[in-house]
C-alpha cells in the first residue's frame, strides 16, 4: 500500500541509503556476520562496519565502530572469532581479528602495501591471504611493459607489483611470505586436513596473464603442483569434505565473461570436468560478492547462485550426475550465498526489483526461507515507489525478450515519457536495486517508465542466446529494443514522441550506436562507451582479449568488422541531443573512447552534446564511486533526459 504522504525520490537519497556489502554464515550455522556500508556525506566518504545477527532471527549487533573501512569477514573454524580486514590504523587495510561476544579488535598484520582477504587453517591456528608486493622501482620511474596485462581497472597499474600468498599465527606474529615468482596468486583454501592450500596462479607469458590455474602445495610453501590447464580462467577452489576434489568456476571459452562450476581431481591427475551445464552460469553483481562453490557435508552436491532470464536462484547441483534442484526461485535476484554444511543451513543476500541487500537465511534445500533484515525499512517506508514487474517482449527476431518495466505509482494514468535503459556485458542481465541506478526512481517519481531489457546476447537464457550477438553488436539487439518500444506505445503505456536511452559500458556503446542509427530518441546519455572497438582493443585492460572473443576474430583478422560495428563510424549521422559520462581512471572503457565520441559528435555539430569527466572515478564509478560524484551522475542524467524530452519542445532538428 502506497504511503499517502509518499516523497518523491531525488538523486540525493542515496547518501542515506544503506549497503549490505557483504556476509558470511558461521560454520555452526548460528551466526551471519555482515558489512553494512554507509555514506558519511560531509567527508564524501564511505564507512563500514561488523554487524551480527541470528541466523534465526533477532535483533543485529554491531562489533566494529568507527569512521572507517571494515570487511571481508571470515569466522574461524569454531565460530567464535571473526577475522576481517580494516583499515583503522591509517594506510592499506591490514588484518584483524575480534571474538564476536565483544572485546577489542586484535591486529595481525603490518604489511607495507597492506592484506588480502583471509582464509582460516582448520584447526584454527594460522590464516592464509593474498597480499600486494611491490617492487623496489623508485615513484616516478619509467615503466617497463613486457606483458598484455599491466593494468586493472579499480587498481591501476599493476606491471610493478606482483599478489603473493602469506601465513600469519592466529595469536599473533611474523606474517610469513610463502609464494614468490613472476605470477599473482589469490583465492587461497585449506584442505580440510590442513595439510594443503590450494590456490588461483596467473600465468607469467605476456599475452596470457589474465589466464589463471589452479594450484597445491603445503603451508610451508612446498610441494608445489599444478592441478588445472585446459581451462582458461580457474577460480575460487573449494575442497570436498573429503579432501579428494576441488570445486571452482570458470569459463569455457578464453575472454568469455559466462561463468560455470568445475570440480577437478585435487592431485590433478584427470582433466577437469564441468557439473553445471553450457545453458547454466554462474550469477554475478558488480555489488555482489562471489563466494567459492560450497560443498553439502556429504560431498554430493554443490550450493551455486546460477543464473535465470531476469533472477537469479540459489542451486544444489549434483557432482556426479550433473543434475541441478532450485533451493530458492522466484522473483529476485541473489546476489551472494554463504553455507554451513555441517549444520545444513544457508545465507543469501538479495535485491527485490525494487532495493537490494536484503538478507535472508534458509535450510540447505531452500525450505524455512526467511527475511531476517532489510536495513533501508525505514529509509522506503513513505517513498512513492515505482510499480515494477518483469514484462515479456516478443521483438524483431521472434524471440522471447524479457525486461524489468518500471511505471510511476498507480501506472502513470495514460501514455508517460520513457527511458530506454541498457544493461553493460552485453553477456549480463539487468541488475534489480535502487542504488545501482537512482536516477531511475527520480525520473519515475516525476513521471517516467524505465524499460530495461534482457535482449539477446544477456545471460540467463542460454548459450546460443548469449552467442548470437557476438560478431553483431548493435545489429541484432538495437531491433529488438524499438520493437519492445512500439509495443509499449501501441497499447498506450508510453508516449512515442519522448523516448531517451541511456546506458553505461555496452550500454553506453548502444546508446552510441543508436544515435547514429535512428532518430526514434529524443535524448542519448552514454555511459563509459566503447565507441571504437579497434582502439579499444589495445587501451582497455580486458579488451586484448574479450574483444576477439565478441568480435569472433582478432582485428588484425577482422578490420572491417570492428569498424562497422563502432559507433564512431556512425556518429557523423547522429542528430540526438547526447550526454557523455566516463570517469578519468576507467581501464576498462577508458576515456579516449568517451573523447573519441564527443569529438565525432562535436566536430559534425548535427546535435548538442556535453561530455563530463570525473577526476579519480574508474568504472564503476555509478555504483561504488564518490558519493558526490555518485549524486551529480543522477542529476545531471535526469536534467539532461528532462531538458531533451520536455512535452513543448520539439526533436532537435537535423
Amino acid at each position: 500500500m502506497r504511503h499517502p504522504h509518499a516523497r518523491r525520490f531525488e538523486p540525493d537519497d542515496l547518501l542515506s541509503f544503506k549497503l549490505v556489502a557483504e556476509m558470511v554464515l558461521s560454520p555452526d550455522g548460528r551466526w551471519i556476520v555482515y558489512v553494512l556500508e554507509e555514506i558519511d556525506a560531509k567527508a564524501d566518504t564511505y564507512v563500514s562496519n561488523l554487524w551480527l545477527i541470528p541466523a534465526s532471527g533477532g535483533a543485529p549487533r554491531q562489533i566494529t565502530f568507527g569512521s572507517d573501512t571494515n570487511e571481508s569477514p571470515r569466522f574461524s573454524p569454531d565460530s567464535s572469532q571473526i577475522a576481517f580486514l580494516s583499515d583503522r590504523d591509517g594506510g592499506p587495510a591490514q588484518l584483524y581479528v575480534i571474538r564476536i561476544d565483544g572485546g577489542e579488535a586484535r591486529r595481525l598484520t603490518d604489511l607495507k602495501s597492506g592484506a588480502g582477504l583471509p582464509a582460516w587453517s582448520p584447526d584454527g591456528a594460522a590464516l592464509v591471504f593474498s597480499a600486494k608486493v611491490a617492487s623496489d622501482a623508485p615513484p616516478g620511474a619509467p615503466r617497463v611493459v613486457t606483458r598484455a596485462l599491466y593494468k586493472s581497472d579499480g587498481v591501476g597499474f599493476v606491471l610493478d607489483r606482483r599478489t603473493h600468498l602469506f601465513i600469519v599465527p592466529a595469536e599473533g606474529g611474523e606474517a610469513r611470505q610463502i609464494t614468490r615468482g613472476d605470477a599473482n596468486e589469490s583465492d587461497p583454501a585449506w584442505s580440510p586436513d590442513g595439510r594443503l592450500i590450494a590456490f588461483s596462479r596467473t600465468r607469467a607469458g605476456p599475452r596470457d596473464a589474465h589466464r589463471s590455474d589452479l594450484w597445491v602445495m603445503t603451508p610451508s610453501g612446498e610441494g608445489l603442483r599444478q592441478v588445472t590447464r585446459s581451462c582458461p580462467l580457474a577460480t575460487m577452489p573449494s575442497w570436498s569434505p573429503d579432501g579428494r576434489t576441488l570445486a571452482f568456476y570458470g569459463p569455457r571459452e578464453d575472454g568469455a565473461s559466462r561463468l560455470h562450476v568445475w570440480v577437478v581431481d585435487a592431485r590433478g591427475e584427470a582433466e577437469p570436468r564441468m557439473v553445471t551445464s553450457e545453458d547454466t552460469e554462474v550469477a554475478s553483481f558488480p555489488l555482489g560478492k562471489l563466494m567459492p562453490p560450497a560443498w553439502s557435508a556429504d560431498g554430493r552436491e554443490i550450493a551455486v547462485a546460477l543464473a535465470t532470464e531476469s533472477t537469479s536462484d540459489v542451486a544444489l547441483v549434483s557432482v556426479e550426475q550433473r543434475a541441478l534442484r532450485k533451493a530458492i526461485s522466484d522473483d529476485r535476484q541473489i546476489t551472494q550465498i554463504s553455507a554451513a554444511p555441517g549444520a545444513g543451513a544457508i545465507a543469501f543476500l538479495w535485491s527485490s526489483m525494487r532495493l537490494c541487500g536484503l538478507l535472508g537465511s534458509a535450510r540447505w534445500d531452500g525450505s524455512d526461507a526467511r527475511l531476517l533484515i532489510d536495513v533501508n525499512e525505514a529509509w522506503g517506508s513513505d517513498r512513492a515507489w515505482p510499480d515494477v514487474s518483469l514484462r515479456e517482449f516478443r521483438g524483431a527476431s521472434g524471440m522471447k525478450n524479457v525486461g524489468l518495466l518500471m511505471l510511476p505509482p498507480g501506472g502513470g494514468g495514460g501514455p508517460v515519457p520513457l527511458l530506454v535503459h541498457v544493461h553493460g556485458g552485453p553477456h549480463a542481465s539487468v541488475e534489480f536495486g535502487f542504488t545501482y541506478r537512482p536516477y531511475w526512481y527520480v525520473l519515475v517519481s516525476r513521471g517516467w517508465a524505465v524499460l530495461s531489457l534482457n535482449p539477446v546476447g544477456s545471460t540467463g537464457q542460454g548459450k546460443e542466446f548469449a552467442d548470437r550477438l557476438r560478431g553483431r553488436w548493435g545489429e541484432r539487439d538495437l531491433p529488438e529494443h524499438l520493437a519492445a518500444i512500439d509495443e509499449l506505445v501501441a497499447e498506450g503505456t508510453v508516449d512515442g514522441d519522448r523516448v531517451a536511452i541511456a546506458g553505461k559500458s555496452y550500454g553506453g556503446f548502444m546508446a552510441a550506436w543508436a544515435i547514429g542509427k535512428t532518430k526514434r530518441f529524443r535524448a542519448a546519455v552514454s555511459g563509459a562507451p566503447v565507441a571504437n572497438l579497434e582502439s579499444h582493443f589495445g587501451t582497455s585492460d580486458t579488451g586484448y582479449y574479450v574483444d576477439p572473443h565478441d568480435m569472433r576474430g582478432e582485428p588484425f583478422d577482422k578490420r572491417e568488422l570492428y569498424r562497422k560495428l563502432s559507433p564512431v563510424s556512425s556518429a557523423g549521422e547522429a542528430t540526438t541531443p547526447t550526454l557523455i559520462l566516463c570517469g578519468e581512471e576507467d581501464h576498462r572503457c577508458p576515456i579516449g573512447q568517451s573523447e573519441e565520441l564527443f569529438a565525432a559528435l562535436a566536430r559534425s555539430g548535427k546535435a548538442p552534446v556535453e561530455f563530463i569527466r570525473f577526476p579519480g572515478g574508474d568504472h564503476h564509478l555509478a555504483e561504488h564511486g564518490k558519493p558526490s560524484h555518485r549524486v551529480f551522475y543522477s542529476r545531471r542524467i535526469v536534467e539532461w533526459i528532462e531538458r531533451y524530452c520536455a512535452r513543448d519542445r520539439a526533436p532537435e532538428a537535423a
